[in-house]
């Protein structure tokens, strides 16, 4: 007799696509895709080179089927990854601003000042327990739902790390078009 399939919900906020999955479904990578402008940027070089080459005629006559297989692959994966950055409305933009504002802040607090980094008066034991155990309060359903479509578990005490947190605010920088070092943050 066959198990019923738990019903999945909808991911309010769809971070990653199907590009960064595994064949199970399951996250396969710490940031999504899209993410790596670089390395979007790359792959469409590569593409470009790979066309000019193909319709110029630079590609000897035992390499062009393997050239245009790869061309077709890397074509695939580029389309895959623009087609997995989340289109979002005016609603939705309102919503991940005001919470890459608002964990923004605590991140900000959480942070040694720029100063105190640059003196040597920063405890390097304790920015590496805020990078590392839970001390930024989740407490918004939306921060939460935007946590578990980034791939993050929110334990029962509702606290993640700072690399955590980190992680969600630039993924949410990088969907409003913001720069995304956590470094603007921090405190001079």
């Amino acid at each position: 007799m066959a198990r019923p399939q738990k019903e999945e919900r909808e991911e309010k906020y769809k971070v990653f696509g199907d590009v960064d999955r595994d064949d199970k479904g399951r996250i396969s990578s710490q940031y999504p895709s899209w993410y790596h402008s670089t390395q979007i940027d790359e792959l469409e070089e590569s593409v470009r080179r790979k066309e000019y080459q193909l319709s110029n005629d630079l590609v000897p006559a035992s390499e062009k089927n393997i050239t245009r297989e790869r061309l077709s692959q890397e074509k695939d994966r580029l389309n895959k990854i623009k087609a997995s950055k989340p289109k979002i409305s005016g609603m939705e933009e309102d919503e991940i601003k005001n919470m890459s504002n608002e964990l923004g802040d605590k991140i900000k607090e959480s942070m040694f000042t720029r100063s105190d980094m640059d003196k040597g008066l920063a405890d390097a034991h304790e920015e590496a327990r805020r990078m590392s155990e839970p001390c930024i309060e989740i407490k918004s359903e939306n921060q939460a739902e935007f946590a578990k479509s980034c791939g993050i578990k929110i334990p029962s005490n509702g606290k993640i790390s700072r690399n955590q947190a980190e992680k969600m605010w630039k993924i949410q920088k990088r969907i409003l078009g913001d720069i995304s070092n956590t470094e603007i943050l921090r405190k001079g």
